[in-house]
């Protein structure tokens, strides 16, 4: 019986760039100065894992290239090397290697072995340069390799190695393979295979789905027998492994020169038998070990991976239950008999497990935010080093969650927000220096929960937004008439930085100034109806602040009525509502009608105006204050027709995006009703008041 080790790739590739943006983090705190034997063994590890299972699943491109990094982390945890600047580059660009490499077998890509030979050389001095240059060292690390192919190893530096591998029943049906690991074996060195078939049994007690093969191998390599035995390591619980012959491993000298050279010198080593009960052993000390380390440094192994597409269905399912909870609901409050109690008591009940039920779905799609923040200090290193620029970065509140789904699409305006930091923001070290400031700046990253929603915070203590520059810029662009641009007040020039095809760079580079604007960004933002502000002190820095929904999926709504239409407004963007006075009210010659509310004037926008749909004289109308970015307006409508939570679908995959609308949903008499964009209603009243009133 053949076993499809496809089954088992996706798990490979979540698990192993997973395990890659651990080791890469932990670089990164190893390059910041932290040196502990836990973080180096972290970093092994992670590496150390994607070798055994890339042999095992076929992807012996993959584990050869982990087995040379290996060999120089192995080095590095031994304290044979300063892990230095030009280190941490060599073993950076060997993670995203690595990770080139996972992405590449993920999409069936052919290997590309010319990439591989450049790292391998940088490996190879690495190991040199820490004394590794002769037997038992990686291929390359005595020169230059054939792409793809490990070098030969030199004759007096051979060993035979003998193994005995006997797998076994079991060994197909766990979805191993045999003839993977000898293509291991054999990129080691030169191997010979001899098969065993006498505990073959006779056709009619032939089971297809047991293995009764043995294998007698002869390797002859430099490598110790350790490493041979490591090749074992990913099918050992269904094995008997005996490895004879091969070198031992050197131990650590911790000051060469102070040794004979005959101290030096190995030993042959006496034949290695792995028994169940000593593999059961080391397991166990190995897991009690785990357990003593730092949270962030090893793989947590209560998370479950679960694909996208099946949480999806699971989400939908919830959303059809809770708009079968709404349709009851419609139905209870129509019925006159006296069995409407007793059944409005079992919709309660309803009620209550659907919103179990709908917690518990959230759950499982919430994140932290670290998923996110984590992959900035290596972009924040590398562009630092490009620029010449000296910054510190800050993380704070990335246990904070959200929905994954929120995450994904908040990446890229992230990103987009953090270079723009670095370019426009952040000044060179002699002009902090001048300034009276650290020659290191501060970069911070923040999340925190507030209400239904989180707040993210990009902010710098750079040298502000330069509102003479951004002022001109703008009458440039035409953005601004002329002769006006003094008149503007400071957060409007500072809101003029999001205009389409906005930079105040005066030549594209690496950083940002590359024809895509801060426009994107909130666009981007705006596609997960959430907002963004920013704030500015000339010489003392910039804070970039996004508010988000924790989810895109359900929401807690006040449903609205105009005319013989409803409408949907979130309920998290809601003040308050006030029957206005025909008092209150009062026009703006070219900018439609402002309320007074308790002193202040609010911009009063008639929804039925923006949707085309005849509504009610003003004072018989019901005033709904919203709130978003900061800014408030009064939006006018008919009759407030009571809360519903309500399962948020987009128009955009059906039909295309509508201008002030966030998505649509079903109510329980089976009416499609328009969910509204709240940021997008009070940005438009008070951008471009003059539209609300041509609307109208």
């Amino acid at each position: 019986m053949s076993i499809d080790l496809r089954q088992f790739h996706a798990s490979f590739f979540s698990e192993s760039l997973e395990g890659l943006d651990a080791a890469e983090a932990n670089l990164l705190r190893l390059e910041s100065g932290e040196r502990s034997p836990e973080l180096l063994n972290a970093i092994f590890r992670a590496i150390h894992s994607i070798k055994g299972a890339a042999g095992s699943l076929g992807f012996p491109e993959i584990g050869r290239f982990t087995h040379e990094f290996e060999y120089v982390l192995d080095d590095l945890r031994r304290g044979e090397f300063e892990p230095d600047a030009e280190a941490a580059d060599t073993m950076l660009a060997c993670v995203d290697h690595v990770r080139y490499m996972l992405r590449s077998a993920q999409a069936e890509k052919p290997h590309d072995a010319a990439r591989d030979s450049a790292l391998l050389e940088r490996l190879a001095e690495l190991r040199s340069a820490s004394g590794h240059a002769g037997a038992g060292k990686p291929a390359g690390a005595g020169g230059k390799k054939s792409a793809g192919k490990p070098a030969a190893p030199a004759p007096d530096d051979v060993a035979v190695c003998r193994i005995r591998f006997r797998p076994g029943p079991g060994f197909f049906a766990s979805g191993n393979d045999a003839l993977k690991l000898f293509r291991v074996l054999d990129g080691m060195g030169s191997l010979t295979v001899r098969a065993d078939v006498s505990a073959v049994p006779a056709p009619g007690k032939f089971d297809p789905e047991k293995c009764y093969l043995a294998w007698d191998l002869e390797l002859r390599t430099e490598r110790e027998r350790q490493e041979v035995a490591d090749v074992f390591g990913w099918v050992e619980d269904d094995c008997e492994v005996v490895v004879e012959g091969a070198a031992e491993e050197k131990a650590p000298e911790k000051k060469p020169e102070s040794k004979p050279a005959a101290a030096q010198e190995e030993k042959p080593g006496a034949p290695e038998r792995r028994s169940d009960e000593r593999r059961r052993t080391e397991r166990r000390v190995e897991r009690r070990r785990a357990e003593d380390l730092d949270a962030p440094l090893q793989t947590r192994g209560d998370i479950l991976h679960v694909g996208r597409a099946k949480l999806d269905a699971l989400m939908n399912a919830v959303g059809e239950l809770v708009i079968t909870k709404t349709i009851l609901k419609q139905i209870i409050s129509d019925l006159v008999h006296d069995g409407a109690g007793r059944l409005e008591e079992a919709i309660q009940e309803l009620d209550h497990h659907a919103r179990d039920l709908q917690e518990s779905v959230m759950a499982i799609r919430m994140q932290p935010m670290s998923f996110a923040f984590g992959r900035f200090p290596r972009l924040v290193r590398d562009l630092c080093q490009a620029s010449g620029k000296l910054v510190q970065l800050r993380v704070s509140g990335e246990a904070s969650e959200l929905d994954s789904t929120v995450i994904e699409k908040l990446v890229d305006p992230l990103t987009h927000l953090v270079r723009n930091a670095l370019d426009h923001g952040v000044e060179a070290p002699a002009e902090r220096v001048a300034a009276g400031k650290l020659e290191t700046a501060t970069l911070t990253l923040h999340a925190e929960h507030r209400g239904g929603n989180i707040e993210i915070v990009v902010g710098d203590d750079g040298r502000g937004i330069n509102r003479p520059r951004v002022r001109a810029k703008a009458l440039e662009l035409g953005l601004i008439a002329a002769g006006h641009e003094e008149s503007l007040s400071d957060e409007r020039v500072q809101e003029l930085i999001f205009a389409p095809g906005f930079s105040t760079a005066e030549q594209p580079n690496e950083l940002s100034g590359r024809g895509v604007g801060l426009d994107v960004v909130r666009r981007n933002v705006g596609e997960l109806n959430g907002a963004i502000k920013v704030e500015s002190e000339p010489g003392q820095g910039t804070r970039f602040i996004i508010r988000l929904p924790l989810t895109l999926a359900i929401v807690d709504g006040m449903r609205v009525g105009v005319g013989a239409e409803t409408y949907i407004l979130p309920l998290a963007s809601i003040v308050e509502c006030i029957r206005p006075g025909a008092a209150a009210v009062r026009p703006i010659s070219g900018h439609g009608h402002v309320m007074e509310i308790r002193g202040e004037y609010l911009p009063l926008v008639p929804l039925g105006g923006i949707f085309g749909v005849e509504a009610v004289e003003a004072d018989k109308g019901i005033a709904v204050v919203l709130e978003a970015d900061g800014a408030r307006i009064a939006l006018l409508v008919d009759s407030l027709l009571g809360q519903e939570q309500v399962v948020i679908k987009t128009l955009e995959a059906n039909y295309r995006k509508v201008p002030c609308v966030a998505g649509a949903t079903i109510l329980g008499e089976g009416r499609v009703v328009l969910i509204l964009d709240a940021a997008a209603l009070v940005r438009s009243a008070n951008e471009a008041p003059q539209e609300v009133e041509g609307a109208r």
